[in-house]
């Protein structure tokens, strides 16, 4: 059995999860705090995401400005940003919108350490369930008789192997991010 399809999966997990923690608002302003913010626009009767709609620059360490291609959609903005929970503070200027990042509390940093781990937890998840379909394939093809018992055993050691090195990956990387938090 050829395991890269089960390794780039493994890795497209892991490159989702990093994803995932650019969205989690720090103290530092980021743009992966609000590109992946919904913005209901009701003239197109379509939902769009902040960073289809202009750009968004970071000017220091606590504010971002957005800037929209079509002025009409900035208050639409500022309403999506103040309705997604992120805790920010934008200001519609006419022509931009800027955005301000709070500085943390100590609650603050807990809560956010909090979602760091549900999003670790879900990534393991998903490990796990390529695990298992790699499992079923492997049992199949020895049903099958396309592989030997011990073609299938030692690919299911390399299955595992490679679930237990994306787990410790997936760990390191959450770790580091709580560290960030934790430190700042």
């Amino acid at each position: 059995m050829d395991l890269q399809w089960l390794k780039n999966n493994l890795d497209k997990v892991v490159t989702s999860f990093q994803w995932e923690l650019t969205k989690i608002q720090t103290w530092r302003a980021n743009t992966g705090i609000v590109e992946g913010i919904d913005v209901f626009i009701p003239e197109w009767n379509q939902k769009q995401k902040i960073q289809g709609l202009g750009s968004v620059t970071v000017m220091d360490a606590h504010t971002l400005r957005i800037e929209s291609w079509d002025k009409t959609v900035l208050p639409k903005i500022e309403k999506a940003i103040y309705d997604s929970g992120t805790w920010l503070s934008p200001t519609n200027q006419w022509d931009r919108i800027m955005v301000k990042v709070p500085p943390m509390t100590e609650e603050r940093r807990k809560d956010i350490v909090k979602l760091i781990y549900i999003e670790l937890e879900k990534s393991k998840i998903a490990i796990r369930n390529h695990r298992q379909d790699a499992m079923k394939l492997l049992k199949k093809e020895h049903d099958d008789k396309e592989i030997s018992e011990d073609e299938k055993k030692a690919s299911e050691s390399n299955v595992e192997d490679a679930v237990k090195e994306n787990i410790v990956k997936l760990d390191e990387i959450g770790t580091k991010k709580e560290k960030d938090i934790m430190t700042m």
